[in-house]
């Protein structure tokens, strides 16, 4: 009878162990649910209305909408921090707390103590010696709205093909003129970039990638078109003018964006581009500028992440040092990501990348260009982080 009451006492504390350890686990589930929401409500409420105040409100709102251990859970404004994330040194997302301008939320879901929400009571506290216990879970989330500018270089050396030769052009060009007495380097040079072969058609189909990766955003990033090469006039009939900068796709207002309908007219102004001769010298702070000022514009919006993806081909040799631009685009709160295509590397592009806390990507063919483009997709966008 001894060790009856004896094993009868162990199985009740195992009982009360195996029930209590399942109201535990399900209790920390139940937080992390709720101090999550709490954390994406707040974030998307800070970028839609870009109010510190209706973010708390809406983090403490959405917590309460949820329930732990059967009670609403219930936090402060002051359990919910605002801030912002930066890429670190470790290759990931890390919020900074207070920094400006906000585009992250951070809740402390936190249980008993001084916290709002009490301690969760334990069915057998009496035999375990505990009565409740107190979790806790923190939560980030960025809502990262983001404006993007494709920031292109269309200068002469874009007709050439992939050999990463200068003056090389892929036979067969479909587009080549008719007129045979400038001779070949010059009848090439005048007619638009072959369709397939060429780097701005290789260009044009690592686009078509980013955006393809670009769709799966949530929200989809509002995105704009800006190409550059250099102030230059054709010394041949038709005798074209050519832009140091020009602004191809303009950036959407958030009132009127429609992911379809931008993402059609930067392709459709990609293609159209392809379908002209490109002239003129490697001005990368004439399209670096040109790209600070659609980014800063009026239809840029205070909170967004700010990115501009500045591709050229060539070496920098003409117009202001892009290293002075970069500093215009920092001060701004524009990160420029820059990628050399066809180039040895470029310790300017590096530093433009560097000062603006953005990446520098050196590629030497159409997969290492994709890739590229693929991964910047991929990383410009963060909900959850934490």
């Amino acid at each position: 009878m001894v060790l009856i009451v004896f094993m009868l006492f162990t199985f009740v504390a195992a009982a009360a162990i195996t029930v209590d350890f399942a109201h535990m686990q399900l209790a920390k589930t139940e937080l992390r649910v709720a101090t999550d929401a709490a954390a994406k409500a707040g974030a998307e409420a800070l970028a839609r209305t870009e109010n510190r105040n209706q973010a708390r409100a809406a983090a403490v709102e959405y917590a309460r909408l949820n329930t732990v251990a059967g009670e609403p859970f219930r936090i402060r404004r002051s359990d919910v921090e605002l801030g912002r994330l930066a890429f670190g040194s470790n290759g990931r997302w890390e919020f900074v707390p207070n920094l400006e301008p906000a585009n992250a939320v951070r809740v402390d879901g936190r249980t008993g103590g001084g916290a709002r929400h009490s301690a969760i009571p334990l069915y057998f506290g009496q035999i375990l010696g505990r009565d409740s216990f107190s979790p806790r879970h923190q939560a980030t989330a960025g809502q990262q709205q983001v404006e993007i500018c494709l920031c292109l270089d269309r200068s002469g050396s874009m007709l050439f093909d992939m050999s990463g030769e200068a003056y090389s052009y892929a036979p067969g060009n479909p587009y080549l003129i008719a007129n045979r007495s400038m001779g070949e380097m010059w009848r090439n040079h005048v007619s638009p970039p072959h369709p397939t072969a060429s780097r701005w058609a290789v260009l044009a189909r690592a686009v078509d990638v980013f955006l393809d990766e670009a769709a799966d955003y949530n929200p989809p990033p509002r995105t704009s078109l800006v190409t550059w090469g250099s102030d230059y006039q054709m010394p041949l009939s038709p005798y074209t003018r050519f832009e140091r900068s020009s602004v191809n796709v303009p950036l959407p207002s958030p009132e009127e964006h429609s992911w379809p309908t931008n993402r059609s007219a930067v392709a459709s102004a990609v293609e159209q581009l392809g379908r002209n001769p490109m002239m003129g010298s490697t001005n990368l702070a004439a399209g670096l500028d040109a790209g600070i000022e659609v980014l800063a514009g009026p239809n840029s919006r205070t909170l967004p992440n700010k990115v501009i993806i500045l591709l050229t081909d060539g070496q920098w040799n003409e117009g202001r040092d892009p290293v002075a631009a970069a500093e215009d685009a920092k001060a701004a709160n524009i990160v420029v990501h820059t990628i050399t295509m066809m180039t040895a590397h470029q310790a300017d592009l590096a530093e433009v990348a560097e000062i603006t806390g953005g990446r520098y990507y050196h590629t030497r063919s159409e997969q290492e260009l994709r890739e590229a483009f693929q991964e910047l997709a991929r990383s410009i966008q963060v909900v959850l982080i934490e």
